[in-house]
């Protein structure tokens, strides 16, 4: 543990009762701090591979992270998503985030060591989560920086592309099925969907439900086929968590810093040719 970093976890209650595992640096100090939140599928305690640097290509462990915020006066708060890793509930991809989120904040600002100021942050998927509160202008949010991620219409980009579904959600749900709660307190169900062959799925379509390699994940199964189903830009893809589009009128008044990349594959010249 960085110095300055004092740990702890609590199961934070949302609106409906379920409670999502929640981990807090604090700063030494009396406090109250400003605070750093990122809300994630991929385990609150897990390493997250946007840490890095061009100096430091290790990705930071969560706690060297949070270490590097307290050190600046910072708490930091990481918290699994609803469904996923130690949270409660069921996981729906998607379309929790915005209320789970809002209830975070909400909890957030009633906490002693809070200075009622909060920035979120995070990659992908953790980029999603914030763009999902941030549609509910939730109490004491104050920045957000999305990196990679946050749907204004994943009709048009994300989960289809202008109504053609993107097949990275097939490979997605089914590798973090594998990684689900449910299937880590089932080593049935666990080893059935590992024996899964995907590429050799691709080639039995069309899939539906009952035949399909998240089969023994009924919950995965079931939001998949939702996506997959709902062909036209209809009702479901106006869903908060899905169509920021929807809430621009009402989004927080938040600092924004929205970032995004992209690869560029450079062919190097033969050595004999000159650079013009």
């Amino acid at each position: 543990m960085p110095p300055g970093n004092r740990f702890f976890t609590e199961m934070v209650r949302v609106r409906d009762g379920v409670r999502l595992a929640t981990d807090f640096f604090l700063p030494d100090g009396a406090g109250p701090f400003p605070v750093v939140l990122e809300r994630t599928p991929y385990g609150r305690d897990e390493i997250s591979r946007s840490e890095i640097t061009v100096a430091d290509p290790q990705p930071m462990s969560r706690s060297d992270l949070a270490g590097f915020f307290t050190a600046r006066g910072y708490a930091v708060v990481f918290q699994d998503n609803r469904g996923r890793h130690g949270s409660e509930g069921r996981f729906i991809k998607y379309l929790s985030d915005g209320e789970d989120g809002f209830d975070a904040c909400a909890w957030i600002i009633t906490q002693p060591w809070c200075d009622g100021r909060i920035c979120t942050m995070g990659l992908s998927y953790a980029a999603h989560t914030q763009a999902a509160l941030g549609c509910l202008d939730p109490p004491g949010l104050v920045a957000q920086v999305l990196d990679c991620g946050g749907f204004a219409n994943a009709w048009t980009g994300g989960i289809r592309q202008f109504g053609a579904f993107e097949m990275k959600q097939v490979t997605w749900a089914h590798r973090q099925a594998i990684l689900s709660p449910e299937a880590a307190a089932d080593p049935v169900m666990k080893a059935a969907l590992q024996a899964e062959d995907i590429a050799a799925w691709f080639t039995r379509m069309p899939w539906r439900p009952g035949h399909s390699p998240l089969r023994h994940h009924p919950d995965y199964e079931a939001y998949l086929f939702e996506q997959w189903t709902h062909g036209a830009f209809d009702k479901f893809w106006q869903q908060l968590g899905i169509w920021t589009e929807g809430f621009y009128p009402r989004y927080s008044r938040a600092d924004c810093v929205h970032m995004s990349s992209c690869s560029i594959r450079i062919r190097a010249r033969p050595a004999a040719t000159t650079w013009g």
